[in-house]
């Protein structure tokens, strides 16, 4: 191999070289290295802290996430719970409202039965003396005499009972 036969010529080279690459790597282990590995170690170590951390981190995280999920089931079962006690509620205000609104039109049905009972009776009433007028007016223009007051009020009496009496059968036919 002809790189090796040139090595007696070179020696003196190679040594120097070699002389020179263990002065530098002993300067270099002993200022350059301990800084360098040390500066390592340190960034290992906030590495591995930082990968704890970011552990710890994920944990509370889960943590919270978990507490969240339960503060949130909690919260829709209250508002189920709120609403149903608001529709129980509106279904009893609805059912309130409708008892006095039916309240309310059995009063008006009554009171309007009231009035229907007074005008009818009043309107009999008003038949009656218009009746009355009526049969002795006729009954005198009949008899071509004038009755005593007697005599009139007998007249009206019987043809009251007899308007009465008609009217009565036409109204229940």
């Amino acid at each position: 191999m002809p790189q090796f036969e040139q090595v007696s010529v070179f020696g003196s080279l190679i040594f120097w070289s070699l002389v020179s690459f263990g002065l530098l790597f002993f300067i270099l282990k002993k200022f350059a290295f301990p800084p360098i590995l040390e500066a390592l170690e340190m960034r290992e170590k906030k590495i591995r802290d930082d990968i704890k951390d970011s552990e710890k981190l994920k944990n509370d995280a889960q943590q919270i996430k978990k507490e969240l999920e339960e503060t949130l089931n909690a919260a829709h079962d209250k508002a189920e719970t709120i609403v149903q006690l608001a529709h129980d509620e509106a279904k009893k205000n609805q059912e309130k409202s409708l008892q006095e609104t039916e309240a309310k039109v059995r009063q008006v049905q009554k009171d309007a039965e009231q009035e229907i009972l007074s005008l009818r009776n009043k309107l009999l009433q008003e038949i009656r003396s218009y009746t009355a007028t009526l049969t002795i007016a006729s009954t005198e223009k009949f008899l071509k005499k004038v009755l005593g007051e007697e005599d009139k009020k007998k007249l009206v009496d019987e043809s009251i009972e007899q308007v009465i009496a008609e009217l009565e059968k036409r109204q229940n036919n």
